[in-house]
Formats: structure tokens, sequence, C-alpha cells
């Protein structure tokens, strides 16, 4: 493998593992930190359960506005935050109360009815 061809491999890897521009990372936080209720969703757009769940979220939003944090990470794109959580399976839903400690997680598909109610759980009534 020539030079260049190396420094352009090592140059989009490195670029990968960086995440977007650490924004999803910094709302992460900040939703920790909120007070409220947090659940962030780690997908992928080419994953078809994960664009069920993207459909899940999407509705349940405007629902919780206001009274809980719902926040989606593409992993492709937030590698470090993916590594960070410890996430392998895509869809992974972590659920976080108000003080910001992890309190559940669900691998996979889960019904809107049911992330509400966990939600509701955690307090956001």
């Amino acid at each position: 493998m020539s030079a260049l061809r190396l420094l352009i491999v090592v140059t989009l890897l490195g670029l990968a593992s960086c995440g977007s521009d650490g924004t999803v990372a910094a709302r992460v936080d900040q939703a920790l930190d909120s007070g409220q209720p947090t659940l962030v969703e780690f997908g992928a757009n080419s994953c078809t359960q994960c664009r069920k769940m993207s459909a899940v979220m999407a509705a349940l939003m405007p629902r919780f506005a206001g009274r809980a944090d719902l926040i989606q990470v593409d992993v492709g794109q937030e590698y470090d935050l993916t590594r960070r959580f410890k996430v392998i399976v895509i869809p992974t839903l972590v659920f976080f109360d108000m003080a910001g400690r992890e309190v559940g997680r669900h691998h996979g598909f889960l019904e809107e009815t049911k992330v509400a109610q966990i939600l509701n759980d955690l307090g956001t009534r």
C-alpha cells in the first residue's frame, strides 16, 4: 500500500471514530444532567428494526416534549458515543432516570406503548 493511500485510510478511520462533531454526545450529556428521564436510542438507517424504532421515537418525541429527553444516535456517525455506552446490538434503547443513572436497556424493536409506559414509570407523568 502506498504511503498516500495509507494516509487516506488512516485519516478516514480517524474521522469515523470521532463521530460527527461531538454535538450528539454533548446533547446526551446535557440530557443526562437535565433532571428529566432520558431515552437514548442507538440505531442505523441500514437496519430494518432500527427504522421501525425510529418511527416510534418520532411519534413519542412530541408526546414527551418537556417531560423527557429522547435522543437518537446513528451508530455509524457516533462511534465514540456507541462505544462509551457499550452498544453491540442495534437497535438498543438505553433508559436513564431523572438523576442520569442508567436504569434499563432493551435490545431490538420495542412497541410505542411499551416505550411510553417505561418513560411514564420513570416519572414523566
